[in-house]
């Protein structure tokens, strides 16, 4: 067995030495010890250099043709970049009021919780905005903290544009009497102006608003000392009392008195009836004679004639001439 493997190699190597004479290597020829494991080697070996990269070509750009553009990063949500200059986006010209703080001080100023002060200005900024011009509107909603106009009815247009209008509408979306809605009213007001004063300073506004919008003055303040609303004095009945030429009194109670034929009488009390049950509040009446009625505003709590008692009056003035009613 030995001598046949010795053999074997000699003829081999004899193989071999003739392959590499031709120039081919004892493996490609099939003469070497363990040639088939070369000539497997070798093929892989060729394989190995075909399976390189693709040349350069359609798909593959070569290292001269451009590379494609990256994305931009995204803008970081903070902190914002500034605006651009120029005329590339209309400038309103105001800041937006700060809606805590506003909310903060007309709860402070009627002594209402939070909730209550915003749902107040909801209702107010609602209002306002609904009695306005569409300018004016635009203005306004420029300003106003969005919280207070979210999901409110901002632009349906009211008829009345006066201070008793205003606040009976406010008085249906809050559902709370005349009397608190105004003091609300006012609170907001206040508070917006507190925060910048040309906010409602450049509204069209008619007398009777910019009256509720402007700072309550010494005596006929929002609320008093006990937290109930504050009195007139007796300057300010006074001027009232100007404006109310039917009435007669002072700083504890306002007074008309109605002499008419009784079945009048009785029509233009009922009108006062369907008032007070409009409003939440009316005069106290009282009847002499069948003839005479006496009606006195007033207001309980504060003891006093309060500028709820001033709207009370001309509410029930409008509302006897109305009926055409005489007055004695």
């Amino acid at each position: 067995m030995a001598k046949q493997m010795e053999g074997d190699n000699r003829k081999r190597r004899a193989l071999a030495k003739a392959a590499s004479k031709k120039g081919h290597r004892a493996g490609e020829a099939g003469v070497s010890l363990g040639s088939s494991k070369q000539r497997h080697h070798a093929e892989h070996a060729e394989r190995k250099d075909q399976d390189g990269p693709p040349p350069e070509g359609a798909k593959k750009p070569g290292p001269r043709a451009p590379r494609p553009q990256e994305p931009p990063e995204p803008e970081p949500n903070w902190p914002r970049r500034p605006p651009p200059t120029g005329d590339t986006s209309p400038d309103t010209g105001a800041l937006r009021l700060r809606y805590r703080e506003l909310v903060t001080a007309a709860a402070e100023q009627v002594r209402v919780d939070f909730d209550t002060a915003r749902e107040a200005g909801q209702a107010t900024v609602s209002v306002l905005a609904r009695l306005l011009d569409d300018e004016d509107r635009r203005r306004l909603l420029d300003v106003v903290p969005a919280q207070l106009t979210d999901g409110q009815d901002v632009s349906t247009p009211l008829p009345g544009r006066n201070a008793i209008s205003f606040v009976e509408e406010v008085s249906g979306l809050l559902g709370c009497p005349p009397e608190q809605s105004r003091m609300r009213v006012q609170a907001v007001l206040g508070a917006i102006t507190a925060q910048d004063r040309d906010v409602l300073g450049s509204l069209h506004l008619p007398d009777e608003l910019a009256e509720l919008a402007r700072p309550p003055q010494p005596g006929g303040g929002l609320v008093g000392p006990d937290g109930h609303t504050a009195a007139l004095d007796e300057e300010e009945v006074q001027a009232a009392l100007r404006r109310l030429p039917d009435w007669t009194g002072d700083s504890r109670a306002l007074t008309r008195t109605l002499v008419l034929p009784p079945d009048q009488l009785e029509r233009v009390l009922l009108r006062l009836d369907r008032l007070k049950q409009e409003l939440g509040r009316g005069p106290r009446i009282s009847r002499p004679d069948e003839s005479t009625a006496q009606l006195v505003v007033r207001t309980s709590n504060a003891g006093a004639v309060t500028a709820l008692d001033v709207d009370l009056a001309v509410r029930v003035d409008e509302t006897i001439a109305e009926g055409d009613a005489g007055l004695a």
